[in-house]
């Protein structure tokens, strides 16, 4: 037996985080597998999945090809509970445990022919894209389906439609009084005398240019000759506008000589007249009004500026519409120039875009069909209306946007190699953009996310990186071996959230050659861990009181063939058993520092809780060779003072010394491991358990031993 007075024994090291570095502090593990950090400060094996859609007995809901999931509320308070996912070419809505049409799982936007609010045919496909890109706005979600080619959509928890207008209405037709100088026409045919009546369903005509004489009154004055022409702008039910139509051809208002007026019992005002303006496109479905708007006299007011028409006299300019309607095709124009004092936004017809985001109230798109390196803002609170001139280039040189993400200094706005930072103007009106790192950039757009302490963090082409306070850090330098193991080709479809709870950025990625992203990594405050459970094709977090993590994609029943869907993570119910994981804790090369005196490790000690009956598993590997000596086992739970088991034991039931069972904290333990590594250099243990277990910590004890494989030089 040895001599217990020679033996040395380890510091208690509580492995939380993995690192491929080859010198690590011992307290840091090479690899941790399916494992989470939990309240108390342990690491326990990872719980589920579970299908979000249980089963009620008619079997579970069908998936296909999950290419996104996203969670919002919406309402004045929030009370309309959004949970929205692409499903190969649709894009769908769960509708509740008990939707009356049989089903959870509602078509918002499928290709023509099948059911759904709009039907919309965006493709899908397995080729690398960025997945389904959502943005939550103050009223709605915007939606940018993932495929060959698609416009963005609206969905306000009611409707859903294309957001914004990619066209712009035709052009109006005006009509005015006859270029006769004894009559004039108006829109009912009717043809009058000079200074006649006006139609008391008119009222007093306004438009016109009256020119007084030398006395200064109208009774005198004539009606000079003028041209007005009109344009049309559609409204749709979120306040988003469309590009101006087409400006009318003239409409000229026949002059009036200061002898004819005087020959009448009227005044120059008298004589003027209403146009009626006719053939105004009703918009596309969601269009709620049209805005209509006209030139001051062309010949004499000086400018041929349009001017929004307001919808009546007495407070018609707190209308947001001349035509607060979708009907009617026709509009009888009876406003002064006076009254023309609200010019007309010029926005742009929306095009497809990959990428969308918000920041200083508004809208910003990028990544345009075409022009892959335009930025966009929309107009504040439009998140559908992009106005003329107001695109942004973040490279000059056009390279194509690849990420959008809000900070505290403003939005970062990345290509592939660099990092752009666009603030408000030094002067308040506009923005600028300034370089923020000249070679780092992002490659996956969804892998973006916030970290509880505000830090931004991505995958770019080295690896996963953070922003903060401006500087931009590498975070993934510990694990840059696993990194290069990243499918390159399919960086772009990464995607990644932030558990609330747990406060850890959790990104899935493509790994060894595979087209799916089939591992996901795991970062806190201390460093990284990976787990396997879910092949993420997206991935959120609620945004309410649950901040339940949801993805979807594929995973596996115990027992069956992988099957795509909705799942939910870290949670467990019996009526479905993933396929068992093995979750792993495998220690750095222990005795690193001080290898060149060697020891012989002897025995084991783990610090464990009570969790299920069975045993784990102790590989052990020496001389930092990736060869298994020894293999050994330890039990789940003390082996002289068993916990009571689910399905063996009766809450409320009597233990073998007859006390009752009731529900306790689980207790954690220690158990003893030996092993035999003579005269080694360094060692490593792989902990290793396909089922439920809790790791608290380890240490071992050694022996001094000779250097007998190695004699000094001669």
């Amino acid at each position: 037996m040895a001599d217990v007075r020679r033996r040395f024994k380890s510091e208690i090291l509580p492995i939380r985080v993995e690192s491929s570095r080859l010198i690590l502090p011992e307290d840091v593990g090479a690899r941790v597998d399916n494992m989470y950090l939990t309240e108390e400060g342990t690491l326990r094996s990872v719980w589920g999945p579970v299908p979000y859609v249980p089963d009620y007995g008619s079997g579970y809901p069908t998936y296909t090809n999950m290419k996104g999931v996203f969670h919002a509320r919406v309402g004045n308070d929030g009370e309309r509970d959004l949970l929205i996912t692409q499903d190969n070419d649709k894009i769908r809505v769960f509708e509740g445990w008990n939707a009356a049409t049989g089903t959870p799982w509602r078509n918002l936007i499928a290709p023509g022919g099948t059911a759904a609010k709009f039907n919309a045919d965006f493709g899908s496909d397995d080729k690398p894209r960025f997945p389904c890109q959502f943005e939550s706005t103050p009223n709605g979600v915007v939606i940018i389906p993932s495929g060959e080619s698609s416009r963005a959509f609206f969905y306000d928890g009611d409707a859903v439609l294309p957001l914004g207008y990619a066209s712009s209405p035709s052009v109006p037709v005006g009509l005015s009084p006859k270029s006769a100088d004894d009559d004039w026409y108006n829109h009912t045919g009717v043809t009058m005398a000079v200074g006649g009546t006006v139609p008391s369903t008119f009222g007093q005509g306004r438009v016109g240019s009256v020119a007084l004489d030398a006395v200064g009154t109208a009774q005198s004055g004539r009606i000079n000759k003028g041209s007005y022409r009109a344009a049309v702008q559609w409204l749709d039910r979120w306040g988003n506008l469309s590009p101006l139509s087409g400006r009318s051809g003239p409409v000229i208002i026949p002059a009036v000589d200061a002898d004819a007026i005087a020959a009448t019992t009227g005044t120059a005002d008298d004589n003027l007249h209403q146009i009626m303006w006719t053939s105004i496109q009703p918009g596309p479905d969601g269009t709620v009004g049209r805005i209509l708007c006209r030139t001051q006299d062309e010949i004499n007011s000086g400018t041929t500026k349009l001017f929004e028409v307001p919808a009546y006299v007495e407070h018609g300019f707190l209308s947001p519409a001349t035509l607060p309607d979708n009907v009617t095709f026709s509009f009888p124009d009876n406003v002064a120039d006076g009254w023309l004092v609200r010019e007309p936004v010029e926005p742009v017809a929306v095009s497809p875009f990959k990428l969308y985001t918000l920041a200083f109230g508004r809208g910003w798109a990028a990544n345009f069909d075409g022009d892959p390196g335009k930025l966009h803002p929309t107009m504040p609170g439009r998140w559908g209306t992009f106005l003329e001139n107001e695109e942004i280039y973040p490279d000059p040189r056009g390279a194509e946007i690849t990420g959008l993400c809000q900070v505290p200094e403003g939005l970062l706005v990345f290509t592939e190699n660099t990092t752009f930072l666009v603030t408000v103007s030094y002067g308040g009106d506009g923005f600028q953009t300034r370089t923020i790192h000249p070679s780092v950039g992002c490659v996956a757009p969804s892998s973006i996310g916030m970290m509880p302490d505000g830090t931004a963090m991505w995958l770019g082409r080295e690896g996963f990186f953070g922003y903060q306070g401006g500087q931009i850090a590498l975070l993934s330098g510990d694990i840059d071996r696993e990194v290069r193991s990243f499918n390159r080709s399919r960086l772009l479809q990464a995607v990644a959230a932030v558990d609330v709870r747990e406060g850890k950025y959790r990104c899935w990625v493509a790994a060894n050659g595979s087209q799916q992203n089939n591992v996901c990594w795991q970062y806190d405050a201390s460093g990284w861990t990976q787990r396997d459970d879910v092949e993420a094709a997206g991935v959120c977090v609620t945004q309410d009181h649950r901040h339940y993590m949801i993805a979807v994609g594929r995973a596996q029943e115990s027992g069956q063939s992988p099957t795509e869907g909705v799942w939910l993570l870290d949670h467990q119910v019996q009526s479905w058993v993933p396929t068992p994981r093995a979750s792993m804790v495998q220690t750095s090369w222990l005795r690193a520092p001080y290898s060149q005196t060697r020891g012989s490790p002897l025995t084991v000690y783990l610090w464990l809780r009570e969790m299920e009956s069975g045993t784990i598993n102790v590989e052990v590997e020496r001389d930092w060779r990736a060869e298994v000596t020894q293999t050994a086992t330890a039990p789940l739970h003390p082996a002289d003072d068993f916990p009571p088991f689910w399905t063996t034991d009766n809450l409320g039931g009597v233990d073998a010394d007859g006390d009752f069972l009731t529900w306790k904290h689980r207790r954690p333990y220690w158990t003893r491991v030996d092993i035999f590594v003579p005269s080694a250099e360094v060692f490593r243990l792989k902990i290793t358990h396909t089922g439920a277990w809790e790791f608290i910590g380890m240490s071992f004890d050694e022996t001094p031993h000779p250097d007998t494989f190695r004699s000094a030089p001669k």
